[in-house]
Order: structure tokens, then C-alpha cells, then sequence
């Protein structure tokens, strides 16, 4: 019982069972509508058979009318109601076989002959037998119940020559028509119970049909539910429901695992960020402490031993300074901080942070800027860190080497580059100077102070801003970086005294 309770509780059997509750009234109406069409039908048909009846007893009254020269039908009819009625009721029943029952009225409604004789015929009310007398024409059909059973009554005005003199009225028992009726109730009701059953299993099988891409949908989320990313239902495109849905589901599916794959990225990259950050902190801290322990074994009573011990202790304390600064940087990158956007002349900027400079700059600083002023829309904290980032690297990597330091604006942006005459950045370490602590020689780079971190954060600084970052590098031909920042819409105007 719980299976199939279940089974009837499916979207299957619910929209099978549904139509079927659609489709039941109509069927109802529709054989409601046969049969009471069938019952007048059979009712018409045995109403014309007795006007044919009648009318043969009307052709005998002409007959007897001529037979005995009366000129007027009224006349006979009146002279003669009792052969009017014998004549009526005879020629019925000799027509019928005797299975119409007659009785014939006057024009006063008074009984005159009853065919066949000994039988207790319906009769039909006073108020019927007037109109057919007064209007001259036949009755509506009536059905009475007498105690042999139903029958039915029919009301013909006896006409002799112009006038109506008299009412015929002609009643057959309803059981042939009730016979028909209840074999056609029992064709119907089988025929309906064949169509209930037809129906159901055809409505399972559409709406299984049907439904099959939904059980393929629910198949795939638990595909996906169990960890299957690559899980599709992968249906044929179609503009229903089903194939509306069966689209989404799996655009949805390759958002989860784009999303996931992401995920799955970031925390990858947490994790390679932690260790490397974890590493370059530990070389300074261990560098630290092996001082300190130098000095508390007595190395502090000698002051030449002292000053070595403290300068390579403030290096190593400025190397560490350095670098917690740069992965905040990141850190502030990573959780897209807010930046503060402004227009101002990045010309005038460069400027100022070249001529400030930075430890080891070379002798030779060429400024190749855009003529007049170059307004950007940016951070300027920002850009001041890309530029010294920039020339901290230039100063470090191709120590000594020419830097030549141009501006330009080109279509909507302005671009910052520094080309050094340095030793350039073999092939193989070219596309990963973006990485975060890629350094692709890390001995030099870490006696020097480098992180790897420089033009990390360049890029994500440039990017942060609506621009982006390009460097071109071969070995023995220098490097050259390029920096592209959004231009402001609208110069600001001169300031004025």
C-alpha cells in the first residue's frame, strides 16, 4: 500500500488523475446528451408511426363522407359521432395489430369508442383535449404512468370535411423505447468505463513521456549533490517548459562549478600565500634570532662585532617591514578596498617621486612626458606606489643601468613606461613576474631584499584602478613596463591667481 500510495503521489499519476477529473464530466455530459437526443429521436419516431395510423382512419372518414353524399364533414361528423369514433378506433386498431390503444372523443369530450375493446387506456387531460379540439392540430407527446407500465399519449383532432369534430386519442406502451434506452444506458456506461481505462494508460504514458526529462533533471542534481561537477542533463534545446528549465538547470550547473573551480583556485592560492609569506617571514626572523644569540655569547663586549650584529639586525628588520607592508597591499587588492578616484596630472607626479628617487638610483633617469599636462582618473596613493614599485625594481634588477622614464595619451588612456638597459628577464621567467613571490633568481633577489611581491602588486594596483600592465623583456636588451591608466574625462581647468 505504501508503494503505491507513493506511485499515486508522483507528478506522473497527479496530472494522469487530473485529466481524467477533466475528462469525466465531459464524458457525462456528452452521454447525457446522446441519450436524452436518443429518447427524442425514438419518441419522434413513434409519434410519426401513429400519425401514419391516424391518418389512415382519416382517409376512411373521407371514404364514408362520399359513400354517403354528405357535402359537409361537420354535418356527418355531428349526425354521426358514434360511427366517427367506431370508424377511427377500428381502422387504428386494424392498422396497429392492436398494439395502440384508441379512444375517441367527441367535440364535447365525451367518450364515443374505445379500441381494442376491454382495455383502461391513459387519458389525457381535459385541458390537452380542448386545444386539440380548438386548434385543430395534434398534441405534444406526453408519457404517462398507468399500472401496466409508461405510455405514450398522443392527442389527433378527428377532422370530417372542414371542421374538427372530435379527438383521437392514440397511446403505445413506452417499454420498447425504455428497452432501447436501457441498452444504450449499458453500451454507454461500458463504452465510458473503456475510455476512463484507454485514457489512464494512454495519460501515464504521455505523461511519462512527458516527464522523462524531469527525471533525467533530478537524476543530474543528484549527480551534482554527490560531488559529480561535470554532471549535464544535456537535453535536446526546445522552447517548452521542460526545455526552458532543463537549459537553466544546466547553465546553473556550469556557474556551481566555474564557482567552485574558483573556490577551489582562491584557496589554493590562500594556501601558496601563506607558506610563501610564512618562508620569506621566517629567513629575517631566524636571521634575528641568530643574532641575538650571537650577542648574548658575548659578542656585544666588542663593539665592532656589535655594529655588524645591529646593522645586519636593522636590515633584516626593514627587510621584514618591507614586506608585511606589501602583503597588506595585497590583502587590501584581495578584499577590494575602496579606493578614493581623482583627476590630477600624473606628469607632475612622476616627476616629483623620480626627483625623490630611491635607494641606488643610476646616473642616468631620461623623462621622455606628454607635452602639457596628463590628467588621469585614479588613486593617487596608488599610482605614487606603482611608479616607486616600478622604479625600486628598475634600480634593483638592473642596478645602474639607464632608466628611460615617457608618458603619452593614447585613445582614452594614458600610458606610463621605464625601459632599462639592465640584463633583461629570461624567457622561461617572463610569464610568471606577475605571480605573487616568483623571483626568478631567488638567491640574488633575497640578498637584495626582493619579495617577488613588486610587480604583483603593480598589477593588482593598475587593474584596481580600470587599467592594466604589460612588460616586454629579453636577455642582454633590457626590460621595458608599460602602465595604462584611465584618462580623465575632462581636463580640470588652470588654476587662477
Amino acid at each position: 500500500m505504501r508503494r503505491i500510495g507513493h506511485a499515486l503521489a508522483s507528478l506522473r499519476w497527479r496530472l494522469t488523475l487530473t485529466f481524467i477529473a477533466l475528462l469525466l464530466p465531459l464524458l457525462v455530459l456528452l452521454a447525457g446528451y446522446q441519450f436524452l437526443t436518443l429518447r427524442a429521436s425514438l419518441i419522434s419516431n413513434r409519434v410519426g408511426e401513429l400519425q401514419a395510423d391516424f391518418n389512415s382512419a382519416k382517409r376512411l372518414i373521407a371514404t364514408k363522407e362520399k359513400a354517403l353524399g354528405v357535402a359537409t364533414g361537420t354535418r356527418f361528423c355531428k349526425a354521426h359521432p358514434l360511427a366517427v369514433g367506431e370508424i377511427v378506433a377500428s381502422s387504428v386498431s386494424a392498422v396497429t395489430g392492436q398494439t395502440v390503444q384508441v379512444v375517441v372523443y367527441n367535440s364535447g369530450l365525451i367518450q364515443e369508442a374505445v379500441a381494442p375493446a376491454g382495455v383502461s387506456p391513459p387519458t389525457l387531460d381535459s385541458a390537452t383535449l380542448e386545444g386539440v379540439v380548438n386548434r385543430g392540430t395534434r398534441s405534444a407527446a406526453k408519457q404517462i404512468t398507468t399500472n401496466g407500465g409508461d405510455q405514450l399519449v398522443v392527442g389527433f383532432p378527428v377532422v370530417a370535411g372542414t371542421g374538427a369534430c372530435g379527438v383521437a386519442q392514440l397511446s403505445l406502451s413506452m417499454t420498447p423505447i425504455t428497452n432501447v434506452l436501457h441498452d444504450e444506458i449499458l453500451l454507454i456506461t461500458a463504452g465510458g468505463l473503456v475510455m476512463v481505462i484507454l485514457a489512464t494508460v494512454l495519460g501515464v504514458m504521455l505523461t511519462g513521456r512527458t516527464l522523462r526529462p524531469m527525471r533525467r533533471l533530478t537524476a543530474t542534481a543528484e549527480q551534482l549533490a554527490a560531488g559529480d561537477l561535470a554532471a549535464r542533463s544535456r537535453l535536446a534545446p526546445s522552447n517548452d517548459e521542460v526545455g526552458q528549465l532543463a537549459s537553466s538547470f544546466d547553465h546553473m550547473a556550469d556557474r556551481i562549478q566555474e564557482a567552485f573551480a574558483a573556490q577551489q583556485d582562491s584557496e589554493a592560492q590562500v594556501r601558496r600565500f601563506i607558506a610563501d609569506a610564512s618562508h620569506e617571514l621566517r629567513t629575517p626572523l631566524t636571521a634575528l634570532k641568530g643574532y641575538i644569540d650571537v650577542l648574548r655569547m658575548g659578542a656585544a663586549r666588542e663593539p665592532a662585532a656589535l655594529d655588524a650584529a645591529l646593522g645586519a639586525m636593522s636590515n633584516e628588520s626593514e627587510r621584514m617591514r618591507v614586506l608585511i607592508l606589501d602583503l597588506l597591499t595585497l590583502a587590501r587588492l584581495d578584499a577590494h578596498r575602496e579606493s578614493h578616484p581623482e583627476d590630477f596630472d600624473v606628469n607632475a607626479a612622476l616627476a616629483t617621486l623620480l626627483n625623490e628617487g630611491v635607494p641606488s638610483m643610476p646616473a642616468v633617469v631620461e623623462r621622455t612626458f606628454a607635452p602639457g599636462a596628463l590628467f588621469v582618473h585614479a588613486d593617487r596613493d596608488a599610482v605614487s606606489t606603482i611608479v616607486r614599485n616600478l622604479l625600486v625594481n628598475a634600480c634593483k634588477y638592473a642596478h645602474g643601468a639607464a632608466q628611460h622614464w615617457t608618458t603619452a595619451a593614447e585613445a582614452g588612456w594614458a600610458k606610463i613606461e621605464v625601459r632599462d638597459e639592465g640584463p633583461g628577464i629570461p624567457a622561461a621567467d617572463l610569464p610568471h613576474v606577475f605571480e605573487r613571490f616568483y623571483r626568478g633568481e631567488k638567491t640574488r633577489a633575497r640578498e637584495e631584499g626582493g619579495s617577488g611581491l613588486g610587480l604583483s602588486i603593480v598589477q593588482g594596483l593598475a587593474r584596481a584602478q580600470g587599467g592594466d600592465v604589460a612588460i616586454r623583456s629579453a636577455e642582454g636588451a633590457g626590460t621595458t613596463v608599460t602602465v595604462w591608466l584611465p584618462l580623465a574625462p575632462v581636463p580640470p581647468p588652470p588654476p587662477t591667481d
